[in-house]
């Protein structure tokens, strides 16, 4: 007998402790696309008061409790909230409207488009996965033992920030950078940068950039070696930082085409960033 309990005990010693595996709670379908008028955004499907069906574009860039809508619906609502649903989540939010005249995003993605930033998904755990093209929900942070892990800050106007470098033509530029889905470059900066470290200009390619809720500003782009964002890299493919002429950004910007990358978990319990690349 006293063989036997040993047997038994010295097998259970021998099993792996294994992690509790968190699923998601909700799978929201999103389309991202690389083609006008989508520009490498992602959008969700939405409901405002239960009835009205918008396409919601989810840019992570743009704090606040408030959603953007065209002027052209004012007259569908009485008081100056009301409540939105993507996926099994339902909140109330605060009603902001775009000028139907004003140059922007809704003349892009045109006026059956809302907006809603990053904090619609507070305090829950989101995956971002434009190669599916869906995002999962979680209430627990899941499996994350294969990504990289980088801290995310909040800017005085809560903005996500996380510490993010660029090589050009062998000099680095490191900066904190705002996520922001709304980006549709890989990241954009102010040119301040090139003019200190002598960056040399000569094969740019130049254009317009257009912001949420505002006009064009003049841009250019110059082809970089390599991002680095946590643990990871980006390099050996056609990669163009842009850079704003007008100087009035302060650090820089995260956008979608270096996003796309990687599967990309935003826990916004404990304000991770956990990034995975996609084997292409």
């Amino acid at each position: 007998m006293p063989v036997f309990l040993l047997f038994i005990l010295c097998q259970n010693s021998n099993k792996k402790i294994e992690t509790a595996q968190i699923f998601p709670s909700d799978t929201i379908p999103m389309q991202y696309i690389h083609q006008y008028p989508r520009f490498c955004m992602p959008i969700l499907d939405g409901i405002v008061n239960d009835s009205l069906h918008f396409d919601v574009f989810f840019d992570t860039g743009s704090p606040g409790g408030n959603f953007y809508i065209s002027d052209s619906f004012k007259t569908l609502f009485d008081s100056d909230s009301a409540f939105v649903q993507i996926g099994k989540i339902k909140k109330k939010m605060g009603i902001r409207y775009w000028g139907s005249n004003q140059q922007g995003l809704i003349n892009i993605l045109g006026i059956n488009t809302i907006m809603v930033g990053w904090d619609f998904f507070e305090k829950k755990i989101i995956e971002l996965n434009f190669q599916n093209q869906h995002i999962l929900v979680y209430n627990g942070l899941p499996d994350v033992t294969k990504y990289s892990k980088t801290k995310i800050t909040l800017s005085p106007t809560s903005k996500l920030l996380i510490p993010a470098q660029v090589a050009l033509q062998g000099k680095k530029i490191e900066d904190s950078v705002v996520i922001d889905s709304g980006c549709n470059n890989y990241m954009v900066f102010s040119s301040k940068p090139i003019e200190e470290q002598s960056i040399d200009t000569t094969n740019t390619s130049y254009g317009k950039g257009t912001a949420t809720g505002g006009g064009p500003r003049s841009t250019f782009a110059i082809l970089a070696d390599s991002i680095k964002i946590g643990d990871f890299y980006i390099a050996n493919q056609k990669i163009w930082i842009t850079f704003e002429t007008n100087n009035y950004r302060r650090g820089g910007l995260l956008g979608t085409r270096t996003m796309e990358n990687f599967i990309v978990i935003l826990d916004f319990i404990n304000y991770d960033l956990y990034l995975k690349k996609i084997d292409n």
